[in-house]
C-alpha cells in the first residue's frame, strides 16, 4: 500500500473482493475500551456507501489483529448513488491513530453516461476521466504544541515506530525539529501543496475530501469559479454558484471550478472571521491546500445547470406527514465524549432499534456551548429538514448538565458525580440562535439537501430525515473528529426487518434520555420543550 491508499473506483451494482492484511506488527499494549488503545489493530469502512454492516461487507465491529487477514466482499446496491467516496481504517480506539497516519482512500463511485447530462459528462468519467481532479486532503503532519498531535496520540497509544533515532545537521532528531518547528500541514493525496493545471476557461470537477482527522474546512478559491454539485456522494437538485465551500471532517464536496484567466490560483481554507457565529470555537484549518496554474489556449466550457435523478430511497421527504413517520430518535453531544449521555458500550447494545421500510426522523442536538461536532452514520444518508430553535441543557465540564438560566438539570449523564458539583454556574449562551441566522453561512446545510456527515454547531437542533431501506443489522452512530470518537463518541443502533421487534433498546443512560434537561420533558421530540432562562 501506499500513502494514502490507492483510489478505487466502482459502479453501482458491482461485486468486488477485497482482502486486508495486517502487516501493522504484533507488538502493541492492550488498554481500556473508550480509550486510545490497539495500534496495530485494525478494519475497513466504506465510507458513505449504501451498503450492508453484516460481515463480510461493512462491519466495523470485527477486529483484524496483527499478523492477520480478513477476506471482505461487497455487494453495491444497484442503486447505489454515484459519487465520491471514501475508505478508512475503523477500529475504535485506534481509528483516530490509523487515519492520520493515513490508513484512507478515495472510493469512487463512477456515473453511467446515459444518466448524466452533457455537461456534467463533460467533466466525469467514464469518458473525460482526464477533467477529474480527485483530492484526498487531510492533516497528515500534525507535529506542532497540541494536545491532539501524532506524538502525542503516538505516544499515548502505544506506538514504538517514532523519529527519535533519525538525527538532522542540528544535533536534533526529525521528530524534534518537526516540533520545534511546529510542522503541520494539510496534505492533498499525500503532497504539499500540489500543483493542478488547467486552461483559461475550462471546467473541472473537483472531487474533494476531507479526511480531518481533527479539522474543518472551508474552502476558498479568489479568482475563479466554485459550482456545488454534490455533497457526500449525493447530487444536489440543481447545481449553484458558491464564494466557498464548507466540509466537516469526513465530509465530501464534488465541485466544477473555471478560472477565466492565466495564472496563479490558490485554493485554501481560513477560518473567516464572518463565519464564527455559525462554527463557535470548532477548529477550522487555515492554510493552502493546493496551487491552480492556468495557461494555454482558452477553451470554452459551461458548467452543468442539471444533476442525475436520486434513487427513490434518497427521494424529497420534508413533505412526509408525521402521523406516517416510522420512528423518531435524538442524538445527543455532550461534553466530549459523551454521546447521549454516555460512552460507547458492548456492539449489541442499541441505543435505539428501527424497521426497514420506514421514514425515520431523528434530531441532532448539541448541548456544548462552545464547539461543535460532525455527526456521522452508517448506512443510510439522511435529509436536512429544519433548524430549530434550541431547548435543550447546556454542557459543562464538570461534566453535568444545566439549564440555559445556569441551574443544574436533574436529568444528568450516566457518569454525574453530585460531589462538588455546583447548584448554579454562569453559562454561555453565545452560539444559541442557529435557526435564525443565514442558512449561507459556513457550518450549515442548506434545507432539503442530504448529507451522511453534518457539522452540529454548539447549542443547536437539527431535523433530519431518512429512509430506512434494506439494510438490516448494526447501524453505528459517531461524531467523526476520531480523537473524540475513540474516546467514547459512538453508539450502535439496530435495523430489524418490518415484522421484527424493536424493543430492547437503550435510549436513556442511567434514567436520563437524551436533549433533556428536566424530569417532565418530552423525550424524542425535544422540540416540544422549554428552555428555562
Amino acid at each position: 500500500g501506499g500513502c494514502p491508499a490507492p483510489t478505487l473506483r466502482i459502479r453501482a451494482g458491482d461485486q468486488f473482493n477485497l482482502l486486508m492484511q495486517n502487516n501493522l506488527g504484533d507488538d502493541q499494549p492492550d488498554g481500556e475500551p473508550n480509550s486510545f488503545r490497539h495500534p496495530n489493530t485494525t478494519n475497513l469502512h466504506v465510507h458513505g456507501l449504501h451498503i450492508s454492516p453484516r460481515e463480510p461487507q461493512d462491519d466495523v465491529l470485527i477486529e483484524i489483529d496483527p499478523g492477520r487477514e480478513y477476506q471482505y466482499h461487497y455487494e453495491v446496491n444497484d442503486l447505489q448513488p454515484a459519487g465520491t467516496y471514501w475508505y478508512h481504517a475503523h477500529h475504535h480506539g485506534a481509528t483516530y491513530f490509523q487515519v492520520a497516519s493515513g490508513l484512507a482512500g478515495l472510493l469512487i463511485v463512477e456515473d453511467e453516461v446515459s444518466s448524466m447530462p452533457t455537461e456534467l459528462a463533460a467533466i466525469s468519467c467514464p469518458d473525460n476521466c482526464d477533467k477529474e481532479v480527485p483530492m484526498l486532503v487531510g492533516k497528515l503532519l500534525f507535529y506542532g504544541q497540541d494536545a491532539f498531535s501524532f506524538p502525542t496520540i503516538q505516544n499515548i497509544i502505544g506506538d514504538h515506530f517514532v523519529l527519535d533515532d533519525i538525527v538532522t545537521e542540528e544535533n536534533i532528531t526529525l521528530l524534534e525539529w518537526l516540533e520545534r518547528e511546529d510542522a503541520t500541514q494539510y496534505l492533498t493525496n499525500g503532497q504539499y501543496i500540489p500543483k493542478i493545471s488547467m486552461r483559461p476557461g475550462e471546467i473541472r470537477r473537483f472531487r474533494v475530501v476531507n479526511i480531518g482527522p481533527t479539522d474543518m474546512l472551508e474552502l476558498y478559491l479568489p479568482g475563479c469559479e466554485m459550482v456545488v454539485l454534490a455533497f457526500d456522494g449525493i447530487y444536489v437538485d440543481q447545481p449553484y454558484m458558491t464564494p466557498y465551500v464548507f466540509i466537516p471532517d469526513a465530509g465530501r464536496v464534488d465541485v466544477a471550478v473555471r478560472c477565466a484567466e492565466e495564472g496563479s490560483y490558490l485554493l485554501f481554507s481560513r477560518n473567516a472571521p464572518d463565519q464564527i457565529m455559525s462554527i463557535g470555537n470548532t477548529p477550522v484549518y487555515e492554510g493552502t491546500i493546493a496551487k491552480i496554474e492556468v495557461s494555454g489556449e482558452p477553451i470554452r466550457m459551461r458548467f452543468p445547470t442539471s444533476t442525475p435523478e436520486r434513487p427513490f430511497f434518497n427521494s424529497d421527504l420534508r413533505g412526509f406527514p408525521e402521523p406516517r413517520l416510522g420512528g423518531q430518535n435524538v442524538v445527543e453531544f455532550g461534553p466530549t465524549p459523551y454521546l447521549n449521555r454516555g460512552k460507547m458500550r458492548e456492539k449489541d447494545y442499541f441505543r435505539y432499534k428501527f424497521r426497514t421500510g420506514t421514514v425515520q426522523q431523528w434530531y441532532l442536538v448539541n448541548a456544548d456551548e462552545f464547539q461543535g461536532h460532525p455527526y456521522h452514520v452508517h448506512i443510510n444518508h439522511f435529509q436536512v429538514v429544519a433548524y430549530n430553535k434550541y431547548n435543550g441543557p447546556v454542557a459543562s465540564n464538570a461534566p453535568a448538565y444545566y439549564d440555559q438560566g445556569g441551574f443544574l438539570c436533574d436529568q444528568q449523564l450516566e457518569d454525574f458525580d453530585p460531589e462538588d458539583t455546583p447548584e448554579v454556574i454562569p453559562v454561555n449562551l453565545t452560539y444559541l440562535g442557529h435557526e435564525t441566522r443565514d442558512r449561507s453561512m459556513a457550518g450549515y446545510v442548506r434545507i432539503g439537501e442530504w448529507r451522511d456527515t453534518i457539522f452540529v454547531p454548539p447549542l443547536s437542533s437539527i431535523t433530519i430525515r431518512f429512509m430506512a431501506d434494506e439494510y438490516v443489522g448494526t447501524c453505528v452512530i459517531h461524531c467523526h473528529f476520531l480523537n473524540h470518537e475513540d474516546v467514547g463518541m459512538m453508539m450502535v443502533t439496530g435495523v430489524v426487518r418490518p415484522w421484527q421487534s424493536i424493543r430492547g433498546a437503550h435510549p436513556d443512560s442511567a434514567g436520563a434520555y437524551p436533549g433533556t434537561c428536566k424530569f417532565f420533558d418530552e423525550w424524542p421530540d425535544v422540540r416540544k420543550n422549554t428552555p428555562t432562562l
